[in-house]
Parts: C-alpha cells; structure tokens; sequence
C-alpha cells in the first residue's frame, strides 16, 4: 500500500522550471510608480533685528504653571456638592461634562496634587495638575488644559514645568491666547536662571537648548536658543563662554552676529524665588 500511495504522487513529466528574474521583474511592473513629490525649501522672513526682537518680546511674558493652578483650584471651589463634587478632581463620571447651581460648567478628567516635599536640606512645595477638561465660567471665560503644569518651591529655588496645550481666557497675556509646549525653567539663587524645551508664547515659537544664564556672569548666556520662522525653518544661537552674543544660523545658513538682552528676563524670572 505504501508503494501505491508513493507512486501516486510521482509524476512522469519533469518540473516545471521558474526563471526568478522574471518573475521579479513582473512584480516590479506591477507595482504603482510613486509620484514625485516636490519639497519647498524653508526661506528666513525675518532680519537679524526681528528675531532679536521676537526672542526678546517672548522672554518679557515667560509661562508661569501657577497662573494655571490657581485659576483651577479658584474655579473648582465654584462649583456645588454634585458637579463637579470633588473641589480639587473632575472624576471621570463628568468626562461628558455637568454643571453646577452655581452657573460654572466642568467636564473631563483632571489630577491635582500638592504637598510639602524635602528638597536641598529645606522644605518646599510641589504643587501641580494634570489631566484633559475644560472649565466654563457664567461670564464666558473659559479654562482649557491637557497635559500637565507643575512648580516646585523651596527657599532659594524655584522651578516650573508646563506641558501640552493650555488657555484660560480670564487669565494673563501668555494663557489668555492659548499656550503650546513643553517648556522647563529654573532658578537657583546665586547660582543660574535655565530655560530649556520649545514653547509657543504669544505666537512666537521659542525654543530652549539647555539655555542657561550663570550668576557669575551676570545677562550673559552658555547654550542654546532657537526661533521658528513663519516659513518653518528655524534661526538658531549658541553662546559659548557666557557671552550675550552668538552668530545666527537659519537652517545652517549664517546670518550675522545677534545680541539678546537677557537681563528682563533674568529679573522676571528672580522674582519667583
């Protein structure tokens, strides 16, 4: 029987041959050619002067994640006993929103969270929220946030870190627009000022690398700094040896020596500690 079964799938004629080239070659044809796609090169818009004056008008109103956690906290006490209930947390039984007696509106998902932390032999504060909602006042002002804004105080430090899309239309010039980034900044009595990710502020998209202004060499700056051009291409500056002054690049490209004015900023920035 197992002689049968063998002789069964024999067969007399021989195999049948396959030209691999071939075969790749047709499935080359078959395939759709892809269409040529033409890349618009980034072109500066902008003089030397306007970026000097764009980076310097976005330093004077620098983001500030307490303007976002006290108007949260403010605008949570205003609610009643069922919406939102909680006075710090939307739950997320309101994620498709509630409103209040009070006449304020709350919908989303949010996490806040403070306490009191030992950091650099002193005690400070963590104070901070996350999450995805929205707060309507009776007025028409509105609270919008996703992502997280945190700040951290402690004597002689301060450091605060906004991230994701933010807008409170009763708040101060650099949220009541709409903010946008992942911005960190930090100061460090007798020691430096840093700011460092990208952020939009005011319709200026600003980016930090790993900027720092030492004490030790006070308004002058070690790092980098960079300028999105409406085009899309970016201006870049790298202060090296704490210098307020760098030659600036737009996509590679040089473009001069620029000077920025960090002194306002360093100020602002002081008066949080």
């Amino acid at each position: 029987m197992i002689w049968f079964l063998l002789a069964c799938t024999s067969s007399d004629s021989p195999p049948e041959y396959v030209d691999r080239e071939v075969v790749e070659q047709q499935s080359d044809s078959a395939a759709p050619t892809l269409p040529d796609i033409e890349q618009s090169v980034a072109e500066a818009t902008m003089t030397l002067a306007e970026v000097v004056s764009s980076i310097e008008t976005a330093l004077l109103t620098p983001p500030r994640p307490r303007d976002v956690t006290d108007a949260y906290i403010h605008l949570m006490s205003l609610g009643d006993d069922e919406c939102p209930g909680d006075p710090e947390n939307i739950m997320d039984q309101w994620v498709y929103g509630c409103d209040a007696a009070t006449g304020y509106s709350y919908a989303g998902v949010t996490d806040w969270f403070t306490e009191e932390s030992e950091d650099i032999g002193d005690m400070g504060t963590l104070t901070g929220l996350a999450g995805d909602f929205w707060i309507d006042t009776p007025t028409g002002h509105q609270l919008e946030g996703g992502g997280h804004a945190v700040t951290v105080n402690t004597p002689g430090m301060w450091v605060g870190e906004i991230a994701g899309s933010w807008a409170w239309t009763g708040g101060p010039e650099w949220i009541a627009s709409g903010y946008s980034g992942n911005l960190r900044q930090e100061v460090f009595d007798g020691g430096f000022v840093k700011f460092s990710g990208a952020a939009n502020i005011l319709g200026t998209h600003i980016a930090g690398h790993d900027l720092v202004l030492p004490d030790f060499c006070p308004g002058k700056a070690m790092g980098g700094l960079s300028l999105r051009d409406p085009s899309g291409g970016w201006y870049r500056l790298d202060f090296s040896d704490c210098t307020h002054c760098a030659e600036m690049y737009f996509e590679g490209a040089p473009m001069g020596e620029a000077c920025i004015d960090f002194v306002p900023y360093i100020d602002i920035m002081k008066a949080r500690l």
